[in-house]
């Protein structure tokens, strides 16, 4: 196996690594060698570029993307609204309430009369 020795790392770096290591229960080596390989499953800035190039440009008027994504997102919320139709949210335990609210885009509210979380 090979070995790569960085030399002059910034304390402050150095130390920023060995905590995040120990963060992910890994040895600093282990850590360093997980965030080369990430590093090197992505494509370089030069691999990223010319893939970009190869693809047509993409005109929109001003607006379209943020319609496009409202409609995207209405058609998802009628998906969700179809799929919990058959089940009695009242008799839910809280916490699949909560879940159900999010997954909704509402605000969970508490309790009767309790302000927390109202629009």
């Amino acid at each position: 196996m090979g070995a790569i020795q960085v030399k002059d790392v910034p304390e402050e770096l150095h130390e920023a690594l060995r905590r995040r290591a120990i963060q992910e229960g890994m040895t600093m080596a282990d850590y360093v060698l997980d965030l080369i390989r990430r590093d090197l499953g992505l494509p370089s800035r030069r691999e990223w570029f010319e893939r970009l190039a190869t693809r047509a440009p993409v005109n929109l008027r001003p607006g379209e993307a943020a319609e496009e994504i409202r409609a995207a997102r209405a058609e998802r919320d009628a998906q969700i609204d179809a799929a919990l139709a058959g089940i009695e949210v009242d008799s839910a335990p809280a916490e699949a309430k909560v879940a159900i609210d999010a997954l909704l885009g509402r605000r969970h509210v508490e309790a009767e009369g309790d302000d927390a979380g109202r629009d």
